[in-house]
C-alpha cells in the first residue's frame, strides 16, 4: 500500500468515526461497509499479470548439439582408437569448446563400457516435443511423444 493509499482510508477512517458519533446506530453499520470496502479495494489493487507460457523446447539446438557431439567423438576415435567416456574428455582435447546444452532439453552420453560405441539422447522437458538419438553411426533419429532408439525413423 502506498503513502497516498494509507493517507486516503486514514482520512476515511475519521469521516467514518465522526459519523459514528453523530449518530449511532444506522450510521455505524454504514461507516463498517464503507471501511471494509475500502480496505478491500486497496488491498487487490496488486493483482499478478498473468505469465507466459514457457518458451519451447529448441530442437534445433538439439540437433546441432547431437552433431557436435557425433563429430567430436569422430575425431576423437581418430587420435585415440577409443570413444570418450564423458563429454569433459572431448573439451580436455578441445573437439568441443564447451558442454553442449540446448533450451528444453537433457542431453545424455552413454558410452559403451569398453568405449568402442556410444549413444546420445535428447529427451525434451515439455511432452510434446520429439526426442533425439544418436550414436557412433552418426545418424540422428526422432520420435515424437516418446524416447527415440537406434529402431526409430531417421531426422
Amino acid at each position: 500500500m502506498t503513502r497516498n493509499d494509507r493517507a486516503g482510508v486514514a482520512a476515511a477512517q475519521k469521516t467514518v468515526l465522526r459519523s459514528a458519533v453523530v449518530m449511532p446506530g444506522i450510521r455505524l453499520k454504514t461507516s463498517f461497509v464503507l471501511v471494509l470496502w475500502i480496505a478491500i479495494s486497496c488491498s487487490s489493487e496488486t493483482s499478478n499479470p498473468p505469465s507466459n507460457p514457457p518458451a519451447p523446447p529448441d530442437e534445433a539446438a538439439a540437433l546441432n548439439a547431437l552433431k557436435e557431439i557425433n563429430r567430436a567423438q569422430s575425431d576423437f576415435i581418430r587420435r585415440t582408437r577409443r570413444y570418450a567416456q564423458r563429454t569433459d574428455e572431448l573439451i580436455a582435447e578441445r573437439l568441443l569448446s564447451a558442454q553442449p546444452t540446448a533450451m528444453g532439453y537433457t542431453l545424455l552420453m552413454l558410452p559403451s563400457a569398453d568405449a568402442v560405441r556410444y549413444t546420445v539422447k535428447a529427451t525434451p522437458d515439455a511432452a510434446e516435443a520429439r526426442h533425439f538419438f544418436t550414436d557412433q553411426t552418426g545418424v540422428i533419429r526422432a520420435e515424437l511423444g516418446k524416447p527415440a532408439t537406434a529402431e526409430s525413423p531417421e531426422n
